[in-house]
């Protein structure tokens, strides 16, 4: 009979697997299309089984692709007379295609990667020992499928009543579909929710991710923290100190490494995300300040600006605390009497505040800009410009229409 304390030396040992984990969330994305299915030649019907997921990929990425064609087509070849009409399908038309290049390109970093990044994790743990779980990401990754279900379902829903309720003023953007007749009412009802389902269903998949690897990373760096401030406060014997040292560093490293490869993931989100943000704003804003847009067009566009503001404001706010974080060890590290401890152990202290002092470490975009506080301040000062001049470009335009009237008249 094993002794008490062999017992829990043994649970201690027990790691969380990674790929159990997050097969909820995996499995979301593949019946929404946003991951790619792996079906084994042993199986039984295997061609049938093959040739089904085909199938349910093209009806997915066709409804989901053929919107922004949709909506060129409206700015083509739309003749209706009104010029305000342009401004709501163009805001239309800028979400539809930075939501469609997410769900195509992520398709092929969500099936390269993630699995990757759940091998990664598992790595990490048999080097260097347990990651630490908490309460939420497990009642999250437990009903992440549900939970994007029910999160995509309600706006879905919701934008279909939208659309049937203000189908006349909405009839610009839903060209060349049309709500005369039960038929075409029904096809594009349908067609308007299933699209709305598998966009919102795709995002919301991506930002469980997001959120899940951001509190995960979120609490690894806070406990090597705490580690290096401990090894660095007492009074450990040289090669203790030098060792520990030495061992955080790796097991950073090795952090950052499993970090990239989720960054991988969600990356295109990220760019399509930021890249509609200020369009869609300004497009707004110069739909209300000109008064061009229509009660049902107003109350639509106005719902689409705030959920894009809404995300970027939180993914910044999510970037900086992260980033932050990451560069915490700094703090710690520039404290160190270098003059009492071994020369391995600067070593490693210099090879660790390198890496700090390096490229920022954080959820970069493309290479193009990292999510820290300087995107928060840039991102809030190019909104307020913009607003400024939208302002000003209205009070300019109604002063020069106000004076060709008053000539008019006289």
């Amino acid at each position: 009979m094993p002794s008490t304390t062999h017992v829990k030396e043994l649970k201690q040992e027990i790691h969380t697997d990674f790929k159990h984990l997050f097969r909820p969330l995996q499995q979301i994305a593949k019946w929404t299309g946003l991951h790619s299915v792996q079906i084994e030649k042993e199986s039984r019907f295997y061609t049938v089984k093959r040739v089904l997921h085909w199938i349910k990929l093209l009806i997915v990425y066709f409804v989901i692709v053929s919107a922004p064609f949709k909506f060129l087509y409206v700015l083509l070849y739309n003749d209706s007379g009104n010029d305000g009409w342009i401004i709501p399908i163009l805001a239309v038309f800028v979400f539809f295609v930075a939501s469609t290049y997410v769900t195509v390109v992520s398709y092929f970093s969500v099936s390269k990667y993630f699995s990757s990044f759940c091998e990664s994790l598992n790595e990490h743990q048999r080097l260097y020992g347990n990651i630490q779980i908490n309460l939420f990401m497990k009642i999250c990754c437990k009903w992440a499928n549900w939970i994007v279900v029910f999160v995509a379902v309600i706006p879905s829903t919701l934008y279909g009543f939208i659309s049937f309720h203000f189908q006349d003023d909405l009839i610009d953007v839903f060209r060349p579909l049309s709500f005369n007749g039960v038929l075409n009412t029904v096809l594009t009802l349908s067609y308007a929710s299933s699209n709305s389902f598998f966009l919102i269903a795709h995002q919301v998949t991506l930002n469980m991710f997001f959120i899940l690897t951001f509190t995960l990373f979120l609490m690894q760096f806070s406990q090597l923290n705490e580690r290096l401030e401990t090894s660095l406060a007492k009074n450990f014997s040289p090669s203790h100190q030098e060792k520990t040292i030495e061992t955080i560093r790796q097991e950073y490293s090795s952090l950052l490494a499993c970090f990239e490869i989720s960054n991988s993931i969600i990356r295109h989100y990220l760019f399509a995300l930021y890249a509609m943000c200020i369009p869609i704003v300004c497009f707004l804003l110069y739909g209300w300040l000109r008064g061009k847009l229509t009660r049902g067009e107003s109350l639509a566009l106005t719902a689409l600006a705030m959920f894009v503001i809404i995300f970027v404001l939180l993914h910044t706010i999510i970037g900086a605390i992260f980033s932050i974080m990451a560069h915490s060890p700094m703090n710690v590290l520039m404290k160190v009497d270098i003059q009492s401890i071994t020369d391995k152990a600067v070593h490693s202290v210099s090879l660790f505040v390198s890496r700090l002092n390096g490229p920022t470490i954080g959820y970069h975009v493309y290479n193009l800009f990292t999510l820290d506080t300087n995107t928060a301040l840039g991102l809030t000062g190019t909104l307020l410009t913009y607003g400024i001049v939208m302002l000003q470009f209205s009070e300019s335009g109604s002063s020069g229409i106000n004076a060709c009237n008053n000539n008019t008249s006289t």
